[in-house]
Order: structure tokens, then sequence, then C-alpha cells
């Protein structure tokens, strides 16, 4: 894994591109590929949470593949989008305290905003141009994870043709495949003709590479619907789900799980399960938690610390 990563620091087709967020000036890594012949194009993101490694291991990897410009069409890849995030080891932007993942073009002002209102227009300002926004995910530093891929309908009947063929061909053992509303990301994104979709892989933070290729594999489906490169993707053979249920903690306290390893051992949660108990900082008001509805366990929290709406167990049905 590191060979592959300082082979590709040693030719790097990346740039680093000045972002002003107003409070602060970063330097976002960019790598944007033109190929050898027409067709759609594809912008992939890694580290929209800053403490997410593995799609941004991903995406290294990905313009590694890529960088000789074997392929049709344009591929757009920045690796690490939230940079303070990640300088910080955190899933949202330190600077103002908001997670980029739930901003977006409409809400992000690009000249009086916030930091991540303007980080979130710089990115919107590639996904406006693109055919695909494939946005690599999973497991931060607190949280266990079970790999997926989150797709939308959105009403659009061209951007959903191609979300319809990755549920059948990208080979994920969970697909979240949910109706969206009006406003969301999603629905913004298909009025510019971008199917956007979330792809899960990776838990507590790892480096490893099994999850990175999780990633790649996942990326070699898309980026072949697509017709970047060649070749038939494989078929799956996926649960899907399309609905996804939050268990989120009363109060802030002191979070004791009573399942640590959902992925190794559990892939269904019955309804009423006890999923684990809260209490507060001084040891009262023990409070368990069960389990509302019955499904797959996509993500949980795994470490003590608790704030007052953070979700501790995320159940896809």
């Amino acid at each position: 894994m590191f060979a592959k990563l300082a082979s590709l620091l040693a030719g790097s087709p990346i740039r680093l591109t000045r972002v002003d967020l107003g409070d602060v000036v970063i330097d976002l890594p960019v790598a944007d590929l033109v190929g050898h012949r027409p067709g759609k194009t594809l912008l992939v993101t890694g580290g929209v949470d800053g403490d997410e490694y593995a799609g941004i291991l991903a995406a290294y990897q990905l313009i590694e593949r890529n960088k000789n410009l074997d392929f049709a069409g344009r591929l757009i890849v920045i690796p690490v989008v939230n940079l303070p995030g990640f300088h910080a080891e955190c899933s949202h932007n330190p600077i103002d305290g908001k997670f980029p993942k739930y901003v977006w073009s409409g809400q992000a002002d690009r000249i009086s905003g916030t930091s991540t209102d303007r980080l979130m227009n710089f990115i919107a300002s590639f996904a406006h141009q693109a055919d695909c926004w494939h946005d690599l995910h999973g497991g931060a530093i607190t949280e266990g994870l079970n790999p997926f891929l989150w797709l939308y309908r959105t009403g659009n009947h061209q951007v959903d043709a191609l979300a319809d063929e990755l549920v059948h061909y990208g080979v994920a053992p969970n697909i979240i495949y949910e109706r969206t509303h009006f406003a969301s990301k999603p629905a913004t994104l298909a009025k510019h003709g971008c199917s956007y979709l979330i792809a899960e892989s990776g838990s507590r933070g790892r480096l490893d590479q099994a999850d990175v290729d999780r990633h790649l594999t996942w990326l070699t489906s898309t980026m072949q619907i697509l017709g970047l490169i060649d070749g038939t993707p494989i078929k799956n053979s996926a649960t899907v789900m399309t609905r996804v249920a939050y268990l989120t903690a009363p109060f802030d306290g002191l979070w004791q799980p009573a399942n640590l390893a959902y992925a190794a051992n559990e892939l269904f949660v019955e309804q009423g399960t006890t999923i684990g108990a809260i209490s507060r900082i001084d040891g009262t008001g023990n409070h368990e938690l069960r389990a509302a509805s019955g499904g797959t366990p996509l993500w949980w929290k795994e470490t003590l610390r608790a704030k007052k709406g953070d979700i501790l167990l995320a159940i896809g049905y």
C-alpha cells in the first residue's frame, strides 16, 4: 500500500489548488484527468469526512491506476476534500464545526458563507460538470461499519438509470436505494444531470487494503457502466434496502454498546434487540436502548463518549 502511494506522489498528476475558505486558504489536492477518447465525466471524492481513511487511499490509488490516461472521458479525483478535518483527525470541519457532507450548493455561500460553505461550493463547481459523483466514505475512527453502497432515486429518469444499473452491478453486499426529497443533494445534482452515490467501506479509521480494494472494485464498476473503461461489470446479488433507521443518543453521556462486532457476527438485528445503554457523565440516568426496527446494521458507534443526537446505530431495512 505505502509503496503504491509513494510511487504516486513521485510522479503525481495531482495539482494543489488554492481554495479560499474565508478564515483560511487551503491547498486542495485535485487530479483532473482527461482520457485519450471522448466520453462521460466522473467525479470521485475522498475525505469529505476527514477521518475516513480507506476511501482517501482508494482515491489516491485510483489516480495512480489512471494517470496514463488510458480511459474515455474525464476523471476528476479529489482525494481529501475536508482538509481541515483530515489534519485534525475528525469527520467535521473544525474551523466552523460543520460536516461538509451535510452542506451543499444552495445552502453554501461561496462568498459570505462559512469555511465549509465555501469548500462545498468549490466541490459543486466540479459536480455540476459530472455525469456521476462517486463519493468515498467509510467508518470513522469511532465507528464500525458493514460495507454498502447508498444510491438515490431522484425522479430524473436519465440520472436514475445509472443508479438502477449500479443496483444490479455495484458488487456490494448491501445497497441502500432510497427515494430522495426535492431539496436534497442528490435531487439538486440530478437537475444538473449528475447521479450521486455514496460508497462505504472501512471501519475504525483503519488502513486495511481489503477495504481500499473494495472501493476500487466499486469504482471499476462505475467506470465500466459509464463507459470510461472497457469491460462488463459483475452482476450483483446484494441485499437491497430502501430505508435507514437511526438510533441516536438522547443526551450527552457514556455510551456502552452491547455489540462491537456486527460485521463479524451479526448481519441482521431483530426489532427490540438491546443495542446498548447510555448514562450521564455522573453515572446516573442509565437508559437502555433497543432497536426500533429490524434490519441490517450499517454503521455503529463503538467509543464511550456520546453527544446528544449522535448516531449510535444505523439500520437498513
